[in-house]
C-alpha cells in the first residue's frame, strides 16, 4: 500500500480512489450486459447455464430449494449457533423496531392531506455468496421488510455446487421468509427484476453484491425498485492519536477480505505511525486466512494517507464518502463527517461489532452514494400513500392564483379544470 502525502498530494488521491471505482464499472459493464441478454432471451435455462458457469454445478437443479432441502441444510448447524443467528435477529428487529412510522395529517382550513406508510408488496433479498457465507445480510434486510409489513419476501444466494449454505438455510427458516432461491450474481437481480419461468418478479430488489450486483441494480431501477448501489466493501478509518498498529491492521483486513474489489484506507497524522501499520500489517498476513483475497484488495484499492490538517482529511474523506467510517481519538471530529455511510465512533466500536452485534443495519451505500442515501431501514421498504381532499372554500381562495400559474406555463386545460370546480356547490 502507498503511503500519500495528504497536502501535497491531494488532488491525486481522490482521483485514485475514484478512478479505481470507475474501472470496477467499466470492467463489469460489458459482461453484465451480457448476462442481461441471456436471462431475457433464455430465462430460466440461462439460469442454469450460470450455475454451471459461476458455480461450478455439474446439473441442473430446482431453482426453487424445497423446503425439506432448506431444513435439511439447516440441519447442519448446531444448536448453539442457532441461537447466536437468533441473537442477532433480535438485535436488529430492537433496533429497527422504532423506525416504523405513524400515519401524518396536515391540516389547514378548507385542506386535509393524508400521508402513510404503505408497504411494498413482494421484496427479493439478496444474500451474497460465492468465498463465504452471508447469512448476516439475510438477517439485515428480512428483518426491517417485515416490520415494514412486507407480505412476500424472497431470498436468493449463489449455492456452490448446487448446495445452499447452512446458515443462510438456518436464518431462512429462523425469519420465516417466502422462498429462498440458488441464484446467485447480476443473474438473480435481472431473473427477479423481469421474472423468468418459475422466478416471480418483485417489486424492489435490496442487499449487497459484488461490483456485477451493485451494475444490475443500477441497470434495473426503474423497473423495480432498489435499496441503493451497495457494491464492494469500502472502509476509511480515520486515526487523530496513537492506536495500536495491530488493531488498525484487522480492520483494514476485515473488510478488505470480502472481496478483491474491495476498498480500505486510513488517514493518520503520524508517518512513524503509517510504516508501523505497514509493518503489522506485513507480519499478520501470514496468519489472515483470506489472505490472497485480502492482499489483492489491498495491492489494487488501498491506500494510507499522513494529514498534517485535520480539515484536510476530513474534506477528503466526505469526497470519498466510504461506506463505513472509524475515527478514533478525536470523537469530537465524527460529527464534522456528513456523508459516510456509517460512522462507528471510539477504540472499541469497530466495522465487525456493527455487522453482527449492535443491530444496526449493514447493508450500506458505497461507491460515493453516501453523498446521497443512506443505509437500509424500515422506511425503505415503504412508499408513501398521500390522500388530498380540498373543501370549495380553499378553491375559491387559492384557485384564482392557481389559474394563473396554469396559464404562465401554457397548460389551457389545467386552468379549465380549476374554473369549472367553481361551478359545484358547496
Amino acid at each position: 500500500m502507498r503511503i500519500w502525502r495528504l497536502e501535497q498530494e491531494y488532488d491525486a488521491l481522490i482521483a485514485a480512489v475514484f478512478s479505481g471505482r470507475e474501472r470496477q464499472k467499466a470492467e463489469v459493464g460489458e459482461r453484465v450486459a451480457g448476462i442481461r441478454a441471456e436471462v431475457r432471451e433464455k430465462g430460466e435455462r440461462a439460469l442454469m447455464d450460470c450455475g454451471r458457469r459461476f458455480d461450478g454445478w455439474t446439473e441442473d437443479y430446482p431453482l426453487r430449494v424445497s423446503g425439506a432441502e432448506l431444513a435439511s441444510a439447516a440441519s447442519a448447524v448446531g444448536s448453539g449457533d442457532v441461537r447466536v443467528l437468533k441473537g442477532m435477529i433480535e438485535q436488529v428487529r430492537l433496533f429497527h423496531h422504532s423506525q416504523k412510522g405513524p400515519a401524518r395529517t396536515y391540516r389547514r382550513r378548507g385542506l386535509q392531506v393524508v400521508e402513510r406508510p404503505v408497504p411494498v408488496e413482494r421484496v427479493l433479498i439478496y444474500v451474497p455468496g460465492g468465498t463465504a457465507a452471508y447469512p448476516s445480510s439475510l438477517i439485515m434486510g428480512a428483518v426491517p421488510a417485515k416490520i415494514a409489513g412486507v407480505k412476500e419476501i424472497y431470498a436468493t444466494t449463489p449455492a456452490r455446487d448446487g448446495r445452499i449454505n447452512p446458515y443462510v438455510a438456518a436464518a431462512a427458516l429462523l425469519l420465516g421468509v417466502t422462498a429462498v432461491y440458488r441464484i446467485g450474481g447480476a443473474q438473480a437481480i435481472y431473473a427477479f427484476a423481469f421474472g423468468a419461468g418459475g422466478v416471480p418478479k418483485v417489486d424492489m430488489v435490496v442487499g449487497p453484491g459484488n461490483a456485477y450486483v451493485e451494475e444490475a441494480k443500477r441497470d434495473v431501477f426503474g423497473r423495480v425498485g432498489v435499496d441503493m448501489l451497495a457494491g464492494p466493501s469500502e472502509l476509511v478509518v480515520l486515526v487523530t492519536e496513537r492506536f495500536p498498529p495491530h488493531i488498525l491492521a484487522w480492520d483494514l483486513f476485515s473488510q478488505a477480505e470480502h472481496d478483491e474489489m474491495a476498498t480500505v484506507g486510513l488517514f493518520s497524522p503520524s508517518q512513524d505511525e503509517l510504516y508501523g501499520l505497514l509493518k503489522s500489517m506485513e507480519r499478520l498476513a501470514s496468519s489472515n486466512k483470506r489472505r490472497e483475497i485480502v492482499e489483492r484488495a489491498l495491492n489494487a484499492h488501498g491506500f494510507l494517507a499522513h494529514y498534517t490538517k485535520i480539515e484536510d482529511a476530513l474534506s477528503a474523506i466526505d469526497l470519498i464518502a466510504p461506506e463505513h467510517l472509524e475515527v478514533i481519538g478525536d470523537e469530537a471530529v465524527a460529527e464534522r463527517i456528513r456523508y459516510s455511510g456509517i460512522t462507528y465512533v471510539g477504540p472499541h466500536t469497530c466495522v465487525s461489532m456493527g455487522d453482527y452485534a449492535i443491530g444496526t443495519n449493514h447493508v450500506l451505500p458505497t461507491g460515493g452514494a453516501g453523498r446521497f442515501s443512506s443505509g437500509l431501514s424500515v422506511d425503505r421498504f415503504t412508499k408513501r400513500q398521500v390522500l388530498v381532499k380540498i373543501e370549495g372554500s380553499f378553491l375559491r381562495k387559492y384557485g384564482e392564483g392557481a389559474v394563473r400559474l396554469a396559464e404562465i406555463e401554457g397548460l389551457f386545460a389545467h386552468g379549465e379544470a380549476i374554473k369549472a370546480r367553481k361551478e359545484l356547490p358547496g
